[in-house]
This record gives structure tokens, C-alpha cells and sequence, in this order.
């Protein structure tokens, strides 16, 4: 069972290179970097992942994820071979279709054909980067097509029944192909908050990303329908600050993990167990301001544990 950490979308470069400072300094397995859109907001994922990668790095870096819309095939190939080298093949190209509300709202392009574009994508990056490519999965097409196209998924979000659902549909495909399942990868994100105990974080993002974004709305509205339809309504309506009274514990629960460094471990190792996942990230979404130095000493207490 394999661990890593992501800071969220906010994070600044100064506070990535911080974490993974301390982190190289654990026994985690994977550093990833998101990516929405630096101009916007957060970092370039590659320049960031770069600038980790020129000191000594005894984890694996990855992108987690970057967009096939916002860059051309062969701009990511130059980069992810840049950075591969520089850490001597310690380096996971992880990307994604992304989502209308970010390709064409935030990148201002055109949201087409976002699964024959991935497809294409890798096909080319199979030739010209050596590294694994690892796909964002969010619903069952990409998820099945990512079984037989990529070396790996990356879940974040998902119910745990989905996720136990969606391990076993991809063993069928792996196995139907004559391919190894031990050599295919499973990632899970969770969003992880230290020291949350009013869960105010989680449901803030929670409801920034179902409210926003329907990729992540749909899927859980097979389990969640009722919560799903009205955090979608109030955040249409009346945007983020009132949808966050709209989501329940018990979403909190299913999708996050909160609480003191020594809990936060423990529900990892539940996560892992209940739901067969190979790596498990613990992925802080919070805030710019949010990483502060009590963020960062519980970060620290937590991987001494890890």
C-alpha cells in the first residue's frame, strides 16, 4: 500500500516547495502538483515539479492533473521528459479531459471531443516519454477507457462503492487484454484536512466542486441525489459562501477525512483497506492563507506517521 500528498489548486509555489521538503523527508511514495490554471490561480504544475526536481528527491513527482486542452501534446512531452530525467525517472505524467466549466471558462477553448483528444494525446506520449501516464477518471467511459489505454487512474471524489465497483470492472478489462493488474496503478485523492473539526473546510470544498462542477455532481448523484440536486441549485442561485450550509456530514464523511494527525492516519488506512485502492493521497485543498506554519506542523505529524 502506497501513500502520497498534493497541496490543493491555492497552494503558491513557496508553500509546494515547503511540502515537499518535509515530505522527501517521510516515507511517502508519490509529491503530486494539480493544476487548474496559474493565471488564475495555483501554479504552473510542471514549472513547479521542476523546480522541485533540482534538489535531491527520493519520491516520485507527478502531475495530478494537467489538462489536454490547454497545452498541445507535444509541449507536455517536452516538459514531462524534462522533468523525468531531472529525477531519474522518478516522474508520473498524470492528466485529464478536465471539465467544460474549467476549459472553456477558465483557458477560454473549446471543450471538444475530450476523449478522443486523450486518447490521441497518449498515443503520441507513448512514443516520446517513457514515463507512466495516469488518467483522471471520473465517470465509468473514461474510467474503462483509461483500463486500456493509460497505465493508471487517479479517483477523486468517487463514493467508496463506486471506487470498489470501478476496481473490478477495470481488473475485467486488464484481464480480457492479457495485461498484468499488479503493474496497473489505482490512485485515490482524498481531501484531507488536520485539525478540522468543524469540517468547514471540507464542506467549503465539497460545495466548490459539486456546486461548480457537474463531472464530479453526476456521478455522486446516484448515491446522493437529493444533497447533489440542491447543492447545485443554491450554488447556481446564490453561489459558494451559502451553498457550504448545504452539505451534510455525511457527505464530509464519504469524501473527506478530517481530524487531529493521529485520526487523519487512521481513516487513510480505512480508506485503503474498505475500498482496495493501491495509493492513497491525502490531498489539502484549502485556501492560500490557509497554509500557514500550523498547517505545516501538522503536516509533519502526520507524515512522521505515514
Amino acid at each position: 500500500m502506497k501513500r502520497g500528498i498534493e497541496l490543493g489548486i491555492n497552494a503558491s509555489l513557496s508553500s509546494i516547495q515547503k511540502a515537499a521538503q518535509i515530505a522527501n523527508q517521510s516515507k511517502i511514495d508519490y509529491f503530486f502538483v494539480p493544476e487548474t490554471n496559474p493565471n488564475v490561480m495555483g501554479v504552473d504544475a510542471f514549472d513547479a515539479l521542476e523546480q522541485i526536481s533540482n534538489g535531491k528527491c527520493d519520491m516520485v513527482l507527478g502531475t495530478a492533473i494537467v489538462n489536454v486542452f490547454s497545452r498541445e501534446k507535444e509541449r507536455i512531452s517536452l516538459k514531462a521528459n524534462k522533468i523525468y530525467e531531472k529525477t531519474n525517472e522518478k516522474f508520473v505524467l498524470g492528466m485529464g479531459t478536465s471539465a467544460p466549466v474549467i476549459v472553456e471558462k477558465l483557458w477560454n477553448l473549446k471543450f471538444e471531443r475530450p476523449l478522443s483528444r486523450i486518447i490521441d494525446y497518449t498515443k503520441y506520449l507513448r512514443e516520446n516519454f517513457k514515463g507512466k501516464i495516469f488518467w483522471a477518471a471520473v465517470g465509468q467511459k473514461i474510467t474503462q477507457l483509461a483500463a486500456q489505454n493509460a497505465d493508471g487512474v487517479i479517483f477523486f471524489l468517487k463514493p467508496r462503492k463506486q471506487i470498489i465497483s470501478d476496481i473490478q470492472k477495470i481488473k475485467k478489462i486488464i484481464s480480457s487484454a492479457g495485461k498484468s493488474f499488479d503493474a496497473f496503478e489505482i490512485i485515490c485523492i482524498v481531501p484531507t484536512y488536520v485539525d478540522s473539526g468543524n469540517f468547514k473546510a471540507a464542506k467549503t470544498t465539497l460545495a466548490k466542486y459539486i456546486g461548480a462542477n457537474e463531472f464530479y455532481s453526476n456521478p455522486l448523484s446516484k448515491e446522493f441525489e437529493k444533497e447533489i440536486m440542491e447543492i447545485r441549485e443554491t450554488f447556481k442561485k446564490f453561489g459558494l459562501a451559502e451553498t457550504v450550509e448545504k452539505v451534510s456530514d455525511d457527505l464530509v464523511k464519504e469524501l473527506t477525512i478530517c481530524g487531529t494527525p493521529t485520526h487523519c492516519r487512521q481513516m487513510l488506512d480505512n480508506f485503503q483497506e474498505e475500498t482496495g485502492c493501491k495509493t492513497v493521497i491525502a490531498g489539502f485543498d484549502l485556501p492560500k492563507e490557509g497554509f500557514d506554519s500550523t498547517f505545516f506542523e501538522n503536516l509533519k505529524k502526520l507524515l512522521a506517521m505515514m
